[in-house]
């Protein structure tokens, strides 16, 4: 009996064994979601969930749009995708977001179904009676997926995010989310209820100066919709999307800066200039803060050489000298690159509007020899003379007898203005290398960065802007007798007689009325008696200087005006280049020094010179947005000096040297003595400086053009009477020699040279 019982219990535990061997014969047990080595339960190859979207979102749909769910996607209990053949899409709420329960499409209302005269179902959407949110859902092998909000509501006609007071500091955030403040409007401007409007999307036009956190976007870790952080200066338009719309909202403004301190190995060059030897290029140091004293980084900042040849800086800041002279260095904070903002709001909280630096003065010393190019509106010839070689100099014949010569910065090209052609000579072959019959007149200036070449047509009243690599040109109506840029090369002002244009590369022309008046103004036929050379007057005013650090131009009349370019947006339109001051006191032609601290204009009748002391603003534009306005006695005070011993006909141009310690007037008589006046401006405000005349060798009776030599170490001038070039010692006030230019007119008769052009030629 024992054995059998010991047989009945054996036999009953083997039973579990041999089931469990049996049941697992042909089964993988990692075939199973829980490994519990039964081999029962969900497997990896069943549907575990469904993901439809958009989840974080949801859609928004007007009255009558159809939209779509995202494709949904299977996954098994391990998150790996599972192949579903077919889902069945279904709403909560048929009668505001009807669905097709085949392919997913939404209907904001309600599907036709079981339509007559064999229109297909799910083809018409009809528009809800009122506004809902409903749930839509994806569902296969018993498994549904997660819901998704669908948002029903009017058409959508504006989105507005509010007014911001105040502007955000760089890498801050706007203090409450943009949706917290997101009005929906619908038809007739009535707000939607805001349970019904569903996620909107921000989206900046400029995202350099804000980016936005949206639930849509998967790469953020912030998951706050609308979230704002600020980063460049400057405001932008901010587009809302919802619902397929996209709505300009609103604007966001990034703080501005204050002001921008430059300095080079510590200093500014004042009183003492920093030196910067040839080949060893140096870099500036750029600090800059805004309103809330924030450090600010990034900035997109134009920086300016007077003597860019010679001691140019880059677009990084560093600054490389290739030739002894003196130059004033600053930099700008320009919209367009910097600080902007759409033309609409410029001056909103300080945005869209220009922020300048100090200066710094910096010094390559040495001596270096000059190459020259000399030019009379009375001949076709022009010559070249390199101060290197010996031998007289030999003159080229020009196609037609030019009006006008100007070198580019880079020594590259002279442009010869003609009415019949523009004439471009190569400078270093001196030969032609170009003529365009396209952009006949008078050439007014080149470009910094020599691109541009401002051509006046005098005759048909047309400023060209001609681009010389392309022979390419825009063009705008207006009389015109000079023009010169601003340092950064964005600004160009032009004069003419009556008007005073501007072009700036961002708003474009404007054009204001000059009613300077003047002593010596150009009549129309000084302008454009082009088939007689000897009533053609290269000299007439009115004329324009740029004050460094460039508030803007100076022009010349019976009183000279300073226009500033911080923007007068208290009007509409607005004034982009507003009067900054108006001078009592006459100038038929000025200049502003490079160091930025004169003004000097002179008359021939009274013939004297003005000297206006100036103290240029830096920083960023008044707060008030009405432009800047100067004030006697303590952003300019008047100095004049009678110009003794000379009757001038007119003045000819008041020329500075690059370093601001001299300058020199010439000017056209009927009776001269070879008097040229020499002027050395104070270097205290509001004090008058010292007036010398140096008199020129035998047979020079007026001096009628001249420049300084790069280095400051010459002047030279051309005169009537001899017709020769005279070479200036500056620092003894001494002609030294003389050069015979042999320039005549077509009569083969001597003629005074009227244009000279230089540039370095070497170092000694």
């Amino acid at each position: 009996m024992q054995r059998f019982f010991a047989l009945i219990a054996l036999f009953v535990l083997s039973i579990p064994v041999g089931i469990s061997i049996a049941g697992c014969a042909g089964s993988n047990p990692n075939d199973f979601c829980i490994k519990n080595g039964h081999g029962y339960g969900e497997k990896v190859t069943d549907l575990d969930h469904i993901n439809l979207g958009p989840a974080s979102t949801g859609l928004s749909l007007s009255y009558g749009q159809t939209g779509q769910v995202n494709q949904p996607q299977g996954f098994n209990c391990n998150g790996g995708n599972v192949s579903v053949a077919h889902y069945i899409f279904g709403s909560t709420n048929l009668n505001i977001a009807d669905i097709n329960p085949s392919t997913g499409a939404i209907c904001a209302g309600t599907w036709n179904r079981h339509s007559a005269s064999g229109i297909p179902d799910f083809t018409i959407c009809t528009p809800p009676a009122e506004p809902g949110v409903a749930q839509v859902t994806a569902s296969a092998s018993a498994v549904t997926s997660n819901p998704v909000n669908v948002y029903i509501h009017p058409s959508i006609t504006a989105v507005t995010i509010g007014s911001q007071t105040a502007c955000v500091s760089q890498n801050q955030q706007l203090g409450s989310p943009l949706t917290s403040n997101t009005t929906v409007f619908g038809p007739d401007g009535v707000a939607i209820n805001p349970q019904y409007v569903g996620t909107v999307t921000y989206n900046p036009v400029n995202s350099s100066i804000v980016t936005i956190n949206n639930t849509t976007d998967t790469t953020s870790t912030n998951p706050v919709n609308g979230l704002a952080t600020a980063h460049l200066p400057g405001s932008t338009v901010i587009n809302a999307v919802l619902s397929g719309t996209t709505s300009a909202a609103g604007y966001f403004y990034t703080c501005p800066p204050t002001g921008i301190n430059l300095a080079l190995n510590g200093s500014t060059g004042v009183p003492t200039p920093v030196t910067v030897s040839a080949g060893s290029p140096q870099n500036l140091t750029v600090s800059s803060l805004d309103k809330n004293g924030i450090s600010l980084s990034g900035l997109s900042l134009d920086y300016t050489s007077t003597e860019p040849k010679q001691i140019a800086v880059s677009s990084t800041g560093t600054v490389t000298a290739t030739f002894p002279t003196t130059t004033t260095i600053s930099a700008i904070c320009q919209p367009g690159t910097c600080n902007p903002a759409p033309v609409n709001i410029i001056g909103q909280l300080g945005t869209g509007l220009p922020v300048v630096s100090n200066t710094v003065i910096v010094n390559t010393p040495g001596r270096s020899s000059s190459k020259l190019w000399l030019a009379s509106s009375q001949s076709s010839y022009f010559t070249p003379i390199d101060l290197t070689s010996s031998g007289s100099p030999t003159p080229i014949k020009l196609p037609y007898i030019p009006n006008s010569m100007v070198l580019d910065q880079n020594g590259t090209n002279l442009y010869f203005g003609s009415y019949h052609e523009l004439m471009i000579v190569n400078a270093g072959t001196n030969t032609i290398s170009k003529e365009d019959p396209n952009v006949p007149g008078v050439v007014l200036a080149v470009s910094p960065d020599s691109s541009t070449v401002v051509i006046n047509d005098q005759v048909n009243q047309i400023i060209y802007l001609y681009n010389g690599s392309k022979s390419l040109f825009t063009s705008v109506g207006g009389l015109a007798t000079r023009a010169q840029f601003s340092p950064d090369g964005k600004n160009l002002y032009i004069i003419g007689p009556n008007n005073f244009y501007v072009y700036n590369s961002v708003t474009g022309w404007s054009t204001y009325t000059n009613s300077n008046g003047g002593t010596n103004v150009c009549t129309a036929s000084q302008l454009n008696n082009n088939n007689d050379p000897t009533k053609f007057d290269p000299f007439c005013s009115p004329d324009v200087a740029v004050a460094i650090p460039a508030i803007g131009p100076f022009i010349t009349g019976s009183n000279t005006t300073a226009n500033g370019f911080c923007p007068n947006t208290t009007v509409n339109p607005p004034i982009y280049y507003p009067l900054a001051a108006t001078i009592a006191t006459a100038s038929d032609h000025l200049t502003a020094t490079n160091d930025g601290n004169h003004i000097l204009g002179a008359t021939a009748n009274p013939a004297q010179l003005a000297d206006i002391s100036v103290k240029i603003p830096t920083g960023a534009c008044p707060s008030s947005n009405t432009g800047i306005q100067l004030q006697q006695g303590t952003n300019y005070a008047i100095n004049t000096t009678a110009l003794a011993g000379i009757t001038p006909t007119e003045i000819s141009g008041v020329v500075s040297s690059p370093d601001a310690t001299m300058s020199f007037v010439t000017y056209t008589a009927a009776s001269a003595s070879g008097l040229l006046p020499a002027y050395k401006p104070s270097t205290s405000f509001g004090t008058s400086g010292t007036l010398t005349n140096v008199q020129l060798s035998t047979g020079a009776q007026a001096p009628v053009s001249g420049v300084f030599s790069p280095d400051d170490s010459t002047f030279f001038v051309g005169t009537s009477g001899d017709n020769l070039l005279h070479i200036v010692d500056v620092p003894s006030l001494t002609d030294t020699k003389t050069i015979d230019p042999k320039l005549v007119n077509p009569s083969g008769t001597p003629v005074p040279v009227q244009f000279i052009a230089v540039q370095p030629r070497s170092t000694t």
